[in-house]
């Protein structure tokens, strides 16, 4: 079983001042490059860039708990969502989207999920779709932002997957101005070229969150997704 996560730097406009802008065409050619080269079971997730990010910002909703704010950011995800899903359909594939905030909450820090339910969706051929989101703390009753690393890294643990693939838009990790074949200790993590400003970590919060999981992922760019659906080896591969 693989996870896929695609950036949202790949396929949206993270420009400054760009909100809501997808990359249409990337987005179609990225679904087409899986639809021709996937032989095993999917889960896919992808980042959301600029339909979510300008919003956490906007409404301050790392600060304070804005309800409104919350819809807001939430429905935009939403939207790229089912331009992601609508892409996939066009070239033969069974996506079901699934979103984060009514199907994913924490609980006592730790965020749950209903892992029966999408492992039966796969085994009845569906590509199950999630994405980064709002998500609700039930503890502490407030929302927080849940970027769509962390969600791959929960679903890799519970799903034992066999491979998993960080799509974004560099080569690799860049340590010290090169990317890096392999990445597997924490003290490099300073030296991690963090890319993009992001209020979910960039590539240095990804990194961060695959060696604190202990996981084995590689991170590539997104024009070699149909070799890392191969099996080939792709990118840096951080090893936890």
């Amino acid at each position: 079983m693989l996870i896929l996560k695609i950036g949202g730097s790949v396929i949206t406009d993270k420009s400054v001042g760009a909100v809501n802008k997808a990359k249409l065409e990337e987005i179609e050619r990225i679904a087409k490059d899986i639809a021709e080269n996937l032989r095993d079971k999917l889960i896919l997730v992808h980042g959301v860039g600029s339909f979510g990010h300008p919003h956490v910002v906007r409404y301050r909703l790392k600060e304070v708990k804005d309800i409104g704010g919350v819809a807001v950011t939430h429905l935009s995800c939403v939207s790229l969502n089912f331009l992601v899903c609508s892409a996939l359909r066009k070239f033969g594939l069974n996506p079901i989207p699934i979103h984060p905030l009514s199907s994913f909450k924490v609980v006592d820090g730790k965020l749950t999920f209903d892992a029966e339910y999408i492992g039966a969706m796969m085994d009845e051929g569906f590509i199950p779709v999630m994405h980064g989101d709002m998500v609700y703390n039930v503890t502490e009753k407030k929302f927080e932002v849940l970027s769509g690393d962390r969600i791959v890294v929960e679903l890799a643990k519970v799903f034992k997957a066999d491979r998993i693939g960080f799509a974004t838009d560099v080569e690799g990790v860049i340590v010290r101005g090169s990317v890096v074949d392999e990445l597997s200790s924490i003290e490099f993590l300073e030296n991690v070229d963090s890319g993009k400003s992001d209020v979910t970590g960039g590539m240095r919060g990804k990194v961060e969150l695959i060696l604190k999981y202990g996981l084995k992922a590689f991170v590539f760019h997104a024009r070699d997704i149909d070799r890392f659906l191969k099996g080939e080896r792709v990118g840096t591969l951080v090893r936890g």
